[in-house]
């Protein structure tokens, strides 16, 4: 059995590099199993009072060791019930005389699961938001602690203990090795450089907007001109002798993502924004000619979907090695007179690496090729229709469609100019894990032409529920 991190007390002038984790007993357990082990598997050394469900060895000394001398952050599980509990108070107090001795007014992290009255200790310390979901708030947690406060990870092994406390708490784990696919596609390779460019002497500005909307590639206005990745000679025609252009800096796009631009006064942040945006124009661009349609989400989200004479409509096999199965990505309702059909939205991300993010979705049309104009009724059907949809048939649906995207290669080309793309790996990334929850063997499920459950209420009448949702698979 793998010893727990560091089960000895650490010298005093000992290396802050642990996390800990502050919760109410046993109300937030189960997060903070999940966090636990989430950031542990990341590489990070953690600690938390749930540890003591392993048993054994005097965890309370050892936790409080943890927290006065091993702990270089706190992480607070916020909540109503939390911040009320003496034992979250004192650990409070204990991390609050820690950050005054090693001078780190950031060194308490509320995690905000829910809205809270904050004790005075921590009034004006800067929470991370896990009220929209885990998943979201991880995914900000873990670009904080490594791009803002550079907490050290290592491969020390203190992953074995947290999953050893997943096992007590979750008694239908079983220690049987699982591969897991995501929804994010690691970037093989970004564009060599970004470059800004400004118009030449007095130009109309109407007109100066009007042609970069149109422009061929993807580009983003900034200050007198625009970024984007192309040369000079992928831009000239377009914007023709009225509309001047001369590049005036360039920037290698790896740099540009690390540290920003600053001598065009570009912060790391803004760049890693703009970055984003430019990958989501050019993936729009590629769906485009790959004859998808948009359907606007809320907000400003776009959903990417194939027409019936575009996608095929029989099942698509897909295989990357051994990750290979047969599924239909769109499909007819005879029951309720509709087409349904697989969707897309992209994100580019650069932490904790560089990747794309896939948000799967469901858009449903009157014959195949015209979404419905109620947006209630497509968002009734969004919640209703595929509610008995398991993880197993969103994923197979996704590596379908990337498989159809990528003409079966096993990278995807996102062109961002005539001589450069955005180059994704393929399949998805995924990690190979040393658990498994059971499952009774089972047929596939079937490509039904409508997988709803018979009694189920038509959409005209649901009120909706809270089942399936048609963005499984999101991490954000």
């Amino acid at each position: 059995m793998t010893p727990p991190p560091n089960t000895e007390p650490e010298a005093k002038d000992a290396p802050r590099e642990a996390i800990f984790i502050s919760h109410a007993a046993p109300e937030d357990n189960a997060f903070t199993i999940w966090l636990g082990a989430k950031l542990a598997a990341m590489g990070y050394e953690v600690w938390a009072d749930v540890l003591r469900l392993k048993g054994g060895d005097d965890w309370q000394r050892k936790l409080e060791d943890a927290l006065r001398h091993r702990a270089c952050k706190m992480l607070l599980v916020a909540n109503p019930r939390a911040v009320d509990k003496q034992g979250v108070r004192n650990e409070i107090q204990i991390a609050s005389e820690v950050a005054r001795k090693v001078g780190d007014n950031a060194f308490i992290i509320p995690l905000r699961m829910e809205p809270f009255e904050a004790p005075f200790l921590i009034a004006h310390a800067q929470y991370i938001d896990f009220t929209r979901g885990w998943a979201r708030g991880l995914s900000e947690l873990l670009e904080t602690l490594q791009e803002t406060y550079h907490v050290t990870r290592n491969a020390s092994g203190g992953d074995a203990i947290w999953r050893e406390v997943q096992l007590i708490h979750g008694k239908t784990l079983v220690s049987q090795p699982e591969r897991l696919i995501s929804n994010w596609l690691s970037i093989e390779q970004l564009p060599e450089k970004i470059r800004y460019y400004e118009f030449k002497g007095q130009v109309s500005e109407r007109r100066a907007q009007a042609a970069m909307k149109d422009a061929p590639w993807p580009l983003r206005p900034f200050q007198r001109g625009f970024l984007s990745f192309t040369r000079i000679h992928d831009l000239q025609d377009h914007f023709g002798p009225n509309l001047p252009i001369g590049q005036k800096a360039q920037r290698r796009v790896a740099g540009f993502l690390d540290t920003g631009w600053d001598k065009i006064g570009i912060e790391r942040l803004d760049a890693r924004n703009q970055f984003s945006d430019l990958a989501r124009q050019a993936f729009e661009k590629l769906f485009t000619e790959r004859g998808l349609r948009s359907y606007e989400l809320s907000g400003t989200q776009l959903a990417w979907w194939g027409p019936v004479d575009v996608v095929p409509t029989t099942k698509i096999a897909f295989r990357w090695g051994d990750v290979a199965g047969l599924r239909q990505i769109q499909g007819m309702s005879v029951k309720r007179q509709m087409n349904w059909h697989f969707a897309v939205s992209v994100a580019a991300r650069s932490a904790p690496q560089h990747h794309v993010r896939i948000v799967n979705r469901l858009v449903f049309t009157e014959d195949g090729h015209k979404p419905f104009d109620d947006p209630a009724k497509m968002h009734r059907l969004r919640r209703s229709f595929a509610k008995t949809w398991r993880n197993a048939r969103w994923r197979d649906m996704l590596l379908a469609f990337l498989h159809w995207l990528a003409d079966g290669k096993d990278s995807l080309s996102v062109p961002v100019s005539s001589e450069e793309g955005i180059v994704l790996g393929l399949p998805p990334i995924s990690w190979q894990v040393p658990v498994s929850l059971p499952v009774e063997e089972e047929a596939p499920e079937p490509d039904d032409d409508d997988p709803s459950n018979d009694d189920e209420p038509d959409e005209s009448s649901s009120q909706g529920g809270d089942g399936g949702s048609e963005e499984a698979g999101d991490d954000d």
